[in-house]
């Protein structure tokens, strides 16, 4: 699949494309900490809780999206480091039902978009 541009979403010092428009494989939910979103768009299987997300490359500021195939949660009390980034609010996916979280390096947090 060719790199698509997404200079709408980037932050200074960013790279100028993900590596995908969308991750065609299917990450399964982890209980804390999420592998690192490599497209913009990621489906995500499971029901597990994340406390955490990686961020996508350093300096990131932006949103991705996580298509659910199960109902997963996000929880507050992450701790946050370099990479990973604690979830400003708790939220429970819904299966099929677009979930957009947007990282603010203000709030130095993950806020989504339910």
């Amino acid at each position: 699949m060719p790199e698509q541009d997404y200079l709408a979403f980037q932050s200074p010092g960013s790279p100028a494309k993900w590596p995908s428009n969308e991750n065609m494989n299917v990450v399964p939910s982890a209980a804390g900490l999420q592998p690192v979103p490599t497209g913009y768009i990621t489906t995500v299987s499971g029901a597990l809780a994340m406390t955490l997300i990686p961020l996508p490359w350093p300096g990131f500021s932006g949103t991705i999206v996580f298509i659910p195939t199960g109902a997963f949660t996000g929880a507050t009390g992450g701790v946050a480091t370099a990479v990973n980034k604690p979830i400003a609010k708790a939220f429970t996916a819904v299966v099929g039902q677009a979930l957009a979280l947007t990282y603010s390096s203000a709030s130095g947090m993950w806020h989504p978009s339910i």
